[in-house]
């Protein structure tokens, strides 16, 4: 196999179109065909396209040119389509979030298992260059042993942004609100460079929004080696902010935006405390450089690519649905602190966190 046939489904949305740009930039996918519920709109961009148009994803998973599907749909409908592919023997390229809940993930998880087929997920930020020098800075010792690092990522979005479809911003159908919509993406960064913590405490609030569910949430990650780390997500400010700091023994880094900052130490913060002798409130003395990224670029064609070419070289891809999956247990668990009101450990007991979304469901709210 050269080349990768994939249909996307969802293809109409503005997702399913990035997906399609994409497609248009490597070279070992080909885009057999699109479907999607709106079959005007997907007739017309399979003409334009010249592609096949599948009236339903039961032609899709009988067509064998087809070798994988790539989910662009909304995130409640995408255990139903991974199953179905799986069975059909398709693999499955999955957007972000994979699944609504922690079991559905693990259901996917082991489809793809039993299957023998690859499940990867579009986390496409891992593939920008700013985040890839972050990682390397983190895994190469630079930083030294990291004491703490927070995480906020605040993006505004009006009431219009919730009330234009019907499924947003409900317990019923999206299943959280800014942790497993926007927030995502940065906790999938955040464990990706620091690991999995061992338990959160977290408050949710439905601060601002005409929504049932959470739109402002901060929490404390508590890890093994003793390490504390914030993390705030929201809906709610202005101007937005994307901000990563990690502060480790030799150096710290921040990224802002677009810029990485790293702050190398003289002298080891240990080292400084331990001996430094000066009366003036000091710290030690650091060389600082600043990494400017203009454009990230588009980064879903290099995830796509490596998608593909993982199923070609019968590898797995570099996000597997086990990495897609701890980002879901991330915001697992900050629901399940705000909605106890206690901290949770992690992995997230899966029964418990069922019961508290069938509970959200008939609430329609977080209790305050």
């Amino acid at each position: 196999m050269e080349q990768l046939g994939v249909v996307i489904v969802g293809s109409t949305g503005v997702i399913g179109q990035t997906h399609i740009d994409a497609i248009n930039e490597i070279e070992n996918c080909r885009l057999v065909g699109v479907t999607s519920r709106r079959q005007e709109l997907v007739r017309q961009q399979a003409f334009d396209l010249k592609v096949l148009h599948y009236a339903s994803l039961d032609e899709v998973m009988e067509d064998p040119d087809v070798d994988a599907i790539i989910i662009a749909t909304p995130h409640p409908s995408h255990l139903d389509i991974t199953l179905r592919a799986f069975q059909a023997g398709k693999h499955v390229l999955v957007e972000k979030p994979m699944a609504v809940t922690p079991s559905e993930a693990d259901e996917m998880v082991d489809a793809a298992r039993q299957s023998g087929k690859r499940l990867g997920v579009l986390f496409n930020n891992r593939f920008r260059a700013d985040v890839k020098k972050l990682r390397e800075l983190v895994l190469d010792g630079t930083l030294g042993t990291i004491y703490h690092a927070s995480l906020v990522t605040a993006m505004l979005r009006t009431q219009d942004y919730y009330d234009r479809l019907q499924w947003r911003g409900t317990w019923e159908q999206e299943g959280g609100g800014v942790l497993i919509n926007q927030g995502i993406h940065h906790l999938d960064l955040f464990q990706w460079l620091l690991g999995m913590p061992r338990s959160v405490i977290s408050v949710g609030r439905t601060y601002k929004h005409k929504i049932e569910v959470e739109d402002y949430v901060s929490a404390l990650f508590q890890y093994d080696s003793g390490m504390a780390a914030t993390v705030h997500c929201n809906t709610l400010q202005a101007p937005g902010q994307q901000r990563l700091e990690i502060w480790g023994e030799r150096a710290g880094v921040v990224l802002d935006g677009r810029n990485l900052t790293v702050h190398r130490l003289e002298t080891p913060v240990q080292q400084f405390i331990d001996t430094d002798r000066t009366i003036e409130f000091v710290s030690p003395s650091a060389a600082v450089e600043t990494l400017s990224y203009e454009s990230f670029g588009g980064t879903h064609a290099p995830a796509i690519e490596d998608f593909a070419q993982a199923v070609i070289d019968g590898r797995e891809p570099f996000v597997t649905g086990e990495d897609g999956r701890k980002s879901q247990e991330l915001v697992a668990a900050m629901t399940l602190a705000s909605y106890n009101g206690a901290r949770v450990d992690l992995p997230v007991d899966r029964d418990e966190y069922d019961r508290m979304l069938e509970d959200l469901k008939y609430r329609r709210q977080l209790p305050t």
